[in-house]
């Protein structure tokens, strides 16, 4: 190879590692605007801001002059349920009575049921629920009775249990929120002091010495209840305005719900109906 030669074959080796070392060093293309914006996250979206709804602003205070009232009758359709004659002979000391002594399971009179226990289920939230009052409710033993046979209260209050009687009992509360007593009474005995701390749907009291004596005690956590009649009325007064879920609970038929809206300052219906075929508890 002639020197002129061999100087122009190194210099087209000069030339070619040049190009190379030029398109190595070269910047990569910058990404579409598109392409941005499909790999990055935003800050909302990985800290989760946009993933839950705020929650509702508390109510706050009920205003006297807006609260309503919740009236209504719980009806009972069908073959009303036969109150059974209860004989209370063979116990001793239970009085007698002017009349037959009836069962109280199942109480119907003109397609009408008693003793239903009927509250606000749900719908309270955000609401400034008012503190209990410091009263005391009673409950008596006449004739080998409790009397009376559907009670409600409120957490915290006191119920006190009398024999008014000629005869001992004993007091035999079954509850699964509550503290439980089975305490002899003696007649005209001091009065049995029950205080529930809990919420309860049918809390029973019984007597052993007179098996055939129960009554039901419901507690509640707020002031708004009420017990049907013996003409299945009942009433709840002084609920702030609002949509609500109520509920009834009888010892024998059980649950029923029904919804139902409050205007400030108005009166809201609300009926339930228990039927012959609904099935006893």
């Amino acid at each position: 190879m002639t020197p002129r030669v061999r100087t122009f074959v190194l210099t087209l080796l000069a030339i070619a590692a040049c190009g190379c070392s030029h398109e190595s060093a070269a910047p990569a293309p910058s990404p579409t605007r598109s392409q941005a914006e499909s790999s990055a996250e935003t800050p909302a979206e990985s800290s989760g801001a946009n993933s839950t709804k705020s929650p509702k602003e508390p109510r706050g205070p009920i205003d006297p002059a807006k609260v309503g009232t919740i009236t209504g009758v719980v009806r009972f359709e069908g073959d009303a349920p036969e109150r059974k004659t209860i004989s209370s002979g063979g116990t001793g000391g239970c009085p007698d009575h002017a009349g037959p002594l009836l069962s109280e399971d199942a109480i119907v009179e003109n397609g009408c049921l008693a003793n239903v226990f009927v509250t606000i289920q749900s719908g309270l939230q955000g609401w400034d629920v008012p503190p209990a009052k410091d009263e005391s409710f009673e409950m008596d033993q006449k004739g080998c009775v409790y009397v009376p046979h559907a009670l409600a209260m409120r957490v915290g209050q006191k119920l006190l249990v009398k024999n008014s009687d000629p005869t001992t009992h004993n007091i035999k509360i079954r509850s699964r929120a509550n503290e439980e007593m089975n305490p002899i009474q003696a007649p005209g005995g001091q009065p049995v002091e029950w205080k529930p701390a809990k919420k309860e749907i049918g809390a029973s009291f019984e007597c052993n010495l007179h098996p055939w004596m129960k009554a039901w005690v419901c507690v509640f956590d707020h002031p708004w209840f009420a017990v049907s009649a013996g003409d299945g009325k009942f009433a709840i007064r002084g609920v702030p305005p609002g949509d609500y879920v109520l509920e009834a609970w009888h010892e024998k038929f059980g649950k029923k719900t029904a919804k139902i809206t409050v205007a400030p300052g108005g009166s809201a219906g609300a009926s339930f109906t228990y039927k012959a075929s609904d099935k006893p508890r």
